[in-house]
């Protein structure tokens, strides 16, 4: 997936939690809070971060070299 489409699955996924009512209402607000930026954007730019998964070796490659 594309950052943009990861974006605009993250948001409706959140949208869909706050408005079902079986979510409690401090979880509700917990996550209006976490994605507050991504439901109500204030520019038409955001800053995102990602992580990808490396393996096993790749870490202990990394820690020899530090």
């Amino acid at each position: 997936m594309e950052t943009e489409d990861i974006v605009a699955h993250v948001r409706e996924w959140s949208l869909d939690r706050v408005a079902d009512k079986s979510v409690p209402k401090g979880d509700a607000r917990a996550i209006l809070a976490e994605f507050y930026e991504w439901i109500e954007p204030e520019t038409s730019e955001l800053e995102i971060v990602s992580l990808d998964e490396i393996s096993e070796d790749e870490y202990n490659d990394y820690m020899e070299r530090t």
